[in-house]
């Protein structure tokens, strides 16, 4: 097959260890991702498999904490080699796993709006997409949850809390999401 990555958007109630809860059963995050390895999907060995995962991790209830923010940090960017040449690549590479929050705790949601998570992603991938590489991407996407984001709730206990997304690259190159060439053929 011919493409150039392979992406996965779950949506659902998830709990400790990656465990993921579907109408009448429980998953583990292993589950999706292990079909997609290298040795197992070669047509894609070596392009990225990307899953974007809105799901509590436990019930903790993060409480924030107040610090004073100076300064700015430096952004490096490295090259792509981008010589043909074959080699072995590790069967878990090029995956990219964004989940909602940290391990152990709980991903908030808006009964209207939806979870801060996903509207916050599609919110930075909409505006940047087609500019900075996708850890640049999910880092902004943890900075405006976690800066931007705080639970409203009538029940006090659950009221006032935080977030912060969390995720892991195991990509061997930065990925870019370029504007669709537009075609001109009238069909």
């Amino acid at each position: 097959m011919d493409h150039d990555c392979f992406a996965c958007a779950i949506l659902t109630h998830g709990g400790r260890d990656d465990v993921l809860y579907a109408a009448d059963d429980e998953m583990e995050l292993s589950d999706f991702t292990e079909p997609f390895q290298a040795d197992k999907c070669k047509s894609l060995a070596g392009k990225p498999k990307l899953f974007f995962v809105q799901a509590c991790r436990g019930v903790q209830l993060d409480q924030g904490q107040e610090i004073s923010v100076s300064g700015t940090s430096a952004e490096t960017t490295d090259a792509l080699n981008t010589s043909t040449q074959k080699f072995t690549i590790p069967v878990e590479a090029d995956f990219l796993i964004a989940q909602a929050t940290a391990p152990e705790y709980y991903a908030w949601r808006n009964k209207r709006t939806g979870s801060i998570f996903i509207q916050t992603l599609c919110s930075v991938l909409n505006e940047y997409g087609h500019e900075l590489d996708l850890n640049k991407l999910l880092t902004r996407v943890n900075g405006m949850v976690a800066f931007n984001f705080e639970s409203g709730c009538t029940d006090e206990d659950m009221s006032h809390k935080k977030q912060i997304p969390t995720f892991t690259s195991r990509l061997t190159y930065d990925i870019y999401f370029p504007k669709p060439k537009l075609s001109t053929k009238l069909m």
